[in-house]
């Protein structure tokens, strides 16, 4: 579309929105893992007023999440640790050997040094646990999204 003269400046602002701003602007794509479905939910709910954020699929397994990692390869992971078939830690292993530039963040309940550093380990830039607020989950994916590290404020010291 071209502006054409006397379209108004309505036509021209929304010309020059979409020409200069959206072409340039992509949302970060996210995979969602947790065995819990009513956290899934929540966690989608959430997601659906970020429109910088996109949620493109989700799974209820480590095996599933290798599986959709590989079809659709997100920007950002978000996994809960524990979960049946194969754990976090195991398909975030994985997932990185395959696809290094995918960023993981590991989530969950249990505040456990020994989850943390076995998640860090196998290569995740970002642990939360799920009573994390919303702010800190969507700081926490935009900064792995830049391939910085981000820690649950409860867990960082």
């Amino acid at each position: 579309m071209n502006p054409k003269p006397g379209r108004g400046l309505f036509t021209l602002l929304r010309y020059l929105f979409n020409e200069i701003i959206m072409r340039h602007y992509t949302p970060i794509k996210i995979v969602l893992a947790d065995d819990h479905e009513i956290f899934r939910d929540g966690f989608r709910v959430m997601l659906k007023k970020q429109n910088s954020i996109q949620l493109i699929g989700e799974a209820a397994n480590g095996e599933q999440l290798v599986e959709l990692a590989e079809s659709l390869k997100p920007d950002v992971i978000i996994t809960d640790i524990k979960m049946p078939v194969l754990d976090g830690i195991e398909a975030t292993r994985y997932i990185l050997n395959k696809h290094p530039g995918i960023q993981v963040i590991g989530l969950t309940m249990f505040d456990d040094d020994n989850l943390i550093i076995d998640m860090l380990e196998a290569g995740a830039k970002g642990y939360l646990l799920k009573s994390a607020h919303k702010k800190e989950i969507i700081d926490a994916i935009t900064t792995v999204h830049k391939n910085e590290t981000y820690y649950c404020k409860s867990t960082s010291n």
